[in-house]
């Protein structure tokens, strides 16, 4: 039931989306899925699967989506199916309204920088300039008390390409902690409401490739309105 329910959330979310074809080429990325591989699964030629992503093609129908979004689960399970269980599990029953202030996915990824200027974010040491397709921010003390590290991952089904933003902290040491005892790595870290980076958590963040930065904005109230002005942007 729960990876029928992930078919419907990705179909949907296709089919809504005003690039569907960017959509598509982030689910195949996030399931680490070749054009050639999901094209062979369709029998179709892999120019068309990128004429789709690329938008020379107009929006498929929602019969190719099934279509699509039923390989990439296909070749999935067939490799053992870890992601689609990450992902599924985002439908067990949790109430992260307890902790997550505000959450958004976006139909294509962002570049790192691109997003840390939009939050007037400033990088803790030099990483990869690589993508985010979505963040989540957290009430760090509420986070750390009510869940354990390894519910923490079920924050989001992009944890690896995703963005989680730590506020009401006291050093920022602790989100740290908690993801690398779940052995979680998101695309991105940003701990707000800090004047300086914990030295434990800085030297966690580079030990384990993290993208790590810290958001000076004031308050949580305006750093709020920053990220929903960053949402209606892209």
């Amino acid at each position: 039931m729960e990876v029928e329910e992930l078919k419907k959330k990705i179909a949907g979310e296709i089919v809504l989306s005003d690039s569907p074809g960017e959509t598509i080429k982030k689910w195949r990325q996030l399931f680490q899925i070749s054009q050639v591989d999901i094209s062979n699964k369709l029998e179709i030629t892999a120019s068309v699967i990128s004429d789709y992503e690329t938008g020379r093609r107009k929006s498929p129908g929602i019969k190719l989506i099934e279509k699509i979004v039923n390989a990439l689960i296909e070749i999935e399970l067939k490799r053992g199916g870890k992601n689609v269980a990450e992902f599924a599990s985002l439908y067990k029953p949790l109430d992260f309204k307890s902790f997550i202030i505000l959450m958004k996915d976006f139909q294509k990824g962002i570049k790192i920088k691109s997003f840390l200027r939009g939050i007037s974010g400033d990088p803790c040491y030099n990483f990869e300039d690589t993508e985010i397709f979505g963040y989540s921010l957290i009430d760090s003390e509420k986070a750390i008390v009510n869940f354990s590290p390894v519910e923490l991952g079920r924050v989001t089904s992009l944890i690896n390409r995703h963005c989680l933003i730590f506020t009401n902290l006291h050093r920022g040491r602790s989100p740290l902690v908690a993801l690398r005892l779940a052995n979680l790595k998101p695309g991105l870290i940003i701990l707000h409401g800090i004047k300086k980076v914990d030295d434990i958590a800085l030297r966690i963040a580079k030990l384990e490739n993290i993208p790590l930065a810290v958001s000076y904005v004031a308050t949580l109230d305006n750093l709020i309105k920053k990220l929903e002005n960053f949402n209606s942007k892209v």
